[in-house]
């Protein structure tokens, strides 16, 4: 449990920390008075509290003043910089033949820790891939995935089997077979369709108990897609890496990739980025569809 304390001499006594509290731990009885602080073993340390008393008067053991900074308001972008960095985010897939830097990955996970998660439990953990022999590896990993995905495919049993079980998922696993086919010849070639040579791919994974966890990463995950934006680091969402950790009717392949580059064996896989200096630097930006609204 916190400790949570309220200085009576600095407190204005305006009762915001109460309003802000998502687990009503603070309660103001009457108006001009300190809150009450009731029930503190329901806190889940949000931290909102030590975020709205401008004074400092709230001391919780979660927050110690070396952990609480003014905000700069004059730093904050305005919603035209915003939006011209959402504007001008997209997937690269083309990669200059150079290492990134610890530091750097360093500052898209600080952003990426930062993103809002269910029950403050920021549940989203971590793993980073440099090693150009693993990252190798993943490739080769995935497409032997496919190559499993085909075989099975092509076996009227496993097929009759599938339709029967889920009529949906298999029709559209048949559809993707002629893509996969495509992906394979790539790769048999030499290239590489699967992470394009980018030299860091970054994981995002958590506790298979938390509650929302798989939100919780994609959450982390457009953050530090913005973040890597913004530093000119070159990304995409490799899809193909988390396709093999999600094959249906087989829980042998669901566990490789995470083996392969070292997910605890408690965790499951949600999400990746592969990162990299882009060789490419796109000029103009390009007007999505219009969003679909339903007004109520």
């Amino acid at each position: 449990m916190f400790a949570i304390t309220i200085d009576h001499d600095r407190c204005t006594k305006d009762g915001l920390c109460g309003s802000v509290c998502p687990k009503n731990i603070f309660v103001q009885h009457g108006k001009l008075t300190t809150p009450d602080v009731v029930d503190e073993e329901r806190c889940i340390a949000c931290g909102h509290c030590a975020a709205i008393c401008a004074q400092g008067a709230i001391f919780h053991s979660e927050f110690p003043s070396e952990r609480i900074t003014p905000i700069q308001f004059e730093e904050m972008p305005t919603p035209e910089q915003v939006m011209t960095l959402l504007k001008t985010r997209r997937s690269i897939r083309a990669f200059r033949d150079k290492p990134l830097e610890k530091a750097t990955v360093e500052k898209i996970i600080d952003g990426a820790r930062c993103a809002p998660s269910g029950h403050n439990s920021q549940s989203t953990e971590f793993l980073v891939v440099r090693d150009r022999v693993v990252l190798s590896q993943v490739s080769a990993l995935v497409v032997d995935y496919l190559r499993f995905e085909v075989k099975r495919f092509a076996n009227p049993v496993f097929r009759t089997v599938a339709l029967l079980a889920d009529r949906a998922s298999a029709e559209s696993g048949l559809n993707e077979i002629p893509g996969f086919k495509r992906l394979i010849k790539l790769y048999e070639s030499g290239a590489d369709p699967v992470l394009f040579g980018a030299p860091a791919l970054l994981v995002f994974h958590a506790r298979r108990t938390v509650g929302f966890a798989d939100v919780n990463a994609q959450l982390a995950l457009q953050n530090a897609s913005l973040v890597a934006h913004s530093l000119g680091i070159g990304h995409f969402y490799t899809g193909w890496v988390i396709a093999t950790c999600r094959a249906r009717m087989t829980s042998a392949w669901n566990r490789r990739m995470s083996q392969l580059i070292g997910i605890p064996s408690g965790n499951t896989m949600h999400g990746a980025l592969a990162l990299g200096y882009p060789v490419p630097k796109f000029k103009n930006m390009i007007e999505r569809k219009p969003p679909r609204i339903i007004w109520v």
